[in-house]
């Protein structure tokens, strides 16, 4: 059994060790100069491509006007027409806090910065009237989500302005007399 070992065992133990020396040493030095040629010297710099990109700034306006108006179908399924008295905070916590979250988006990509303004003043309304449990907070932020759907989207909506905006109104006192 020794023999068949050794017969079997040193020829394969040489013929690995072969193939590890022969691609060792027949590749030896190509990865390096193919490092050396592809970097830049001292002497030498590389060009980076330049890309234009353009950015469809209308598609953007499109695209935050469009989630004004799905902000304020959600407090219309909330607080509008007269839900407001059977609203409850414990069961409308997580359509709450996606709503802000989805407000905090909008006004990333907003570029009016009346309109920034006022969503900032919704979502300040709507942040006290979590902490305090007051359904009087959700519904500023409803009208000023309203006002804004209504002249953003050049919807007349029930042709009622409540004046909470910077944009519309040009006065948002209503809004901050609340937040306040």
């Amino acid at each position: 059994m020794k023999k068949w070992i050794l017969i079997i065992g040193i020829p394969l133990i040489l013929v690995l060790a072969g193939t590890a020396i022969y691609f060792t040493y027949s590749n030896s030095g190509k990865d390096t100069k193919a490092v050396l040629n592809g970097s830049p010297t001292n002497k030498e710099k590389s060009t980076v491509a330049q890309v234009d990109v353009e950015v469809d700034e209308t598609e953007n306006i499109v695209l935050t006007d469009e989630a004004i108006k799905e902000a304020h179908d959600t407090l219309n399924s909330l607080v509008g027409w007269g839900k407001s008295e059977e609203f409850s905070f414990s069961s409308n916590k997580k359509e709450l806090e996606s709503l802000f979250a989805d407000i905090e988006l909008i006004m990333i990509y907003e570029k009016k910065d009346t309109v920034k303004s006022d969503l900032q003043n919704a979502l300040d309304a709507m942040e006290k009237a979590m902490k305090a449990e007051d359904v009087n907070g959700l519904i500023v932020a409803h009208r000023i989500v309203h006002d804004l759907d209504g002249y953003l989207n050049e919807d007349p909506l029930d042709g009622k302005v409540w004046g909470y905006t910077e944009t519309v109104s040009k006065n948002a006192k209503k809004a901050l007399k609340y937040i306040q």
